[in-house]
């Protein structure tokens, strides 16, 4: 019984919105797992080709996340207060 309930609710979900909605989601959700799959390969990258160790690996990987939340921030600011 709850399984069935909570099937119907998830069609009338996806019946609410369209189709496009849908596809954009889930091809938003495919790059972004892709690129969160490229971080290690990334790091192994680095210090191959650079010679430098994990731990300044890991700290320009931190350092390009605050950079990029702080972006986000300013950009959605931004965003918001233009016509």
């Amino acid at each position: 019984m709850w399984v069935t309930k909570q099937k119907t609710r998830l069609q009338e979900l996806y019946r609410e919105f369209p189709r496009p909605f849908w596809t954009l989601t889930a091809a938003t959700f495919i790059d972004r797992v892709g690129g969160a799959l490229l971080y290690p390969f990334f790091a192994l990258y680095f210090t191959g080709r650079f010679g430098v160790g994990m731990t300044e690996v890991g700290l320009l990987f931190a350092l390009y996340a605050v950079s990029s939340f702080v972006g986000q921030l300013i950009g959605g600011t931004f965003s918001e207060r233009m016509p």
